[in-house]
């Protein structure tokens, strides 16, 4: 199975699972959008003519990257008087702040970055905003203001993310909310955005409530049970404590994994990426333990005794149990997370794990894959036994709620919703004959 494919598979699973009703969007159109998530800013219409428009993302993810255009139109700087200068100048400018501040599969602050002349401008306030686009007289202008409420507008979901025009300016379709049941459900939202600007919430729905889950990572044979956690800390710092725990041993599993493909001969690009995946976890670990401090508690390291390598039945086993089944699952968890969690830094460690760990979950099913073709027929019967155990266990698993603090702060899904994703995975992934992934 490609990485896309299994990528495309992952998010109709999350979308579908979290389908919910509202607007009726069938007059809406959907946003201008650039690679899938960011709005354009094709259609817009300044105020005042410019050479050239980028909308940059401010420090993406929040893990010190910087800044990343995100969308541009134009020619830098092409009227300036002194090019060069000009464009020294752009690309010098570094925005702290922005016009508006989210948190959704990207969490991220965002400010318009324009040139007229040899002028760089800078829209990093509302105020600002107003200033270059008013009159909002287009679909897009009303999408960045509707932007500064801080809402979500989604580029694939029109339930989500949506626009049009009705006789004294725009209708614009967002959303919030962590999924973190009644207290704190996912909404969508109908805004009036008038010619000035204003915004105005006319309505709201309910799309979905919230679920129980965590983040399911790859654990290795032989990793010794947690001792108990410190009654001190709270609910959140024990969980990401404990997944401080599983991450680091994730690290021993997949070294594990990399010397049992090497020994077994397996493709150099499936070896190549088992020991990436082991950096990954090394550096997933370290997350989860700031995380875990944050809300007072302190992650114990994980004890795992060192194994022989095992034979291809036994490492296939593994792979199909912990990577495509538990790990695949949690990049669900995480994406959701990613989504709903309330704490900003929850929202952005969540990102770059589940963005990871869905690099990890691919890597498992292509490598069950090549191992599949090197088993008997009896051993290939009794992989997809394992397989179907592990889809049985993570289900009972599924069955009970959450602490509160938990659905309500790292956003994890409640028991109706996180087996609606297995639901999903069932359907539309683990139902699939691994010859023909």
């Amino acid at each position: 199975m490609r990485q896309a494919t299994f990528f495309r598979i992952l998010s109709q699973a999350l979308l579908a699972a979290s389908s919910g009703c509202g607007v009726d969007v069938s007059s809406f159109d959907a946003p201008l959008c650039v690679n899938g998530y960011a709005l354009s800013v094709d259609g817009l219409r300044p105020a005042i003519p410019l050479d050239y428009v980028e909308l940059r993302s401010i420090d993406p993810y929040g893990v010190g990257s910087g800044d990343a255009v995100l969308s541009s139109t134009g020619t830098k700087c092409a009227t300036a008087p002194v090019r060069a200068t000009c464009e020294a100048t752009l690309s010098s400018t570094k925005p702290t702040t922005g016009f508006y501040d989210r948190c959704t599969d990207h969490c991220d602050s965002g400010a318009i970055v324009a040139t007229r002349g040899a002028e760089v401008i800078v829209v990093d306030t509302k105020a600002k905003l107003d200033a270059l686009l008013a009159p909002y007289d287009t679909p897009q202008e009303a999408l960045f203001a509707a932007l500064t409420t801080g809402q979500f507008i989604s580029c694939s979901d029109k339930k989500r993310g949506s626009v049009r025009a009705v006789g004294d300016g725009f209708e614009v379709v967002t959303s919030t909310g962590s999924g973190c049941g009644t207290s704190d459900p996912v909404r969508q939202h109908l805004l009036h955005v008038d010619a000035s600007g204003q915004v105005e919430e006319r309505s709201s729905y309910v799309l979905q409530a919230g679920t129980p889950g965590c983040i399911v990572g790859r654990r290795p044979q032989g990793l010794h049970a947690a001792h108990a956690a410190c009654s001190a800390a709270s609910c959140v710092g024990r969980y990401f404590a404990d997944n401080a725990r599983l991450e680091q041993a994730s690290v021993k599993a997949f070294h594990q994994l990399h010397a049992e493909l090497r020994a077994h001969r397996a493709p150099a690009a499936l070896v190549r990426r088992a020991k990436r995946s082991a950096q990954d976890e090394v550096r997933h670990t370290r997350v989860t333990r700031r995380l875990a401090r944050r809300y007072g508690a302190k992650a114990k390291a994980s004890s795992v005794r060192s194994l022989p390598v095992r034979s291809l039945e036994s490492l296939a086993i593994e792979n199909i149990q912990e990577g495509c089944v538990h790990e695949t699952f949690g990049v669900l968890v995480g994406r959701w997370q990613a989504l709903r969690a309330t704490d900003p830094a929850i929202r952005r460690a969540m990102v770059r794990i589940a963005r990871d760990e869905g690099r990890h979950a691919a890597l498992s099913w292509q490598v069950a894959r090549w191992v599949q073709r090197q088993l008997s027929a009896d051993a290939q019967k009794r992989v997809e036994q394992a397989k179907r155990q592990a889809i049985e266990t993570l289900r009972n698993e599924l069955q009970h709620e959450p602490e509160t603090a938990l659905w309500q702060l790292a956003g994890l899904p409640r028991a109706q919703d996180a087996l609606r994703l297995l639901q999903q995975l069932e359907a539309r992934l683990w139902q699939l004959p691994l010859t023909g992934c």
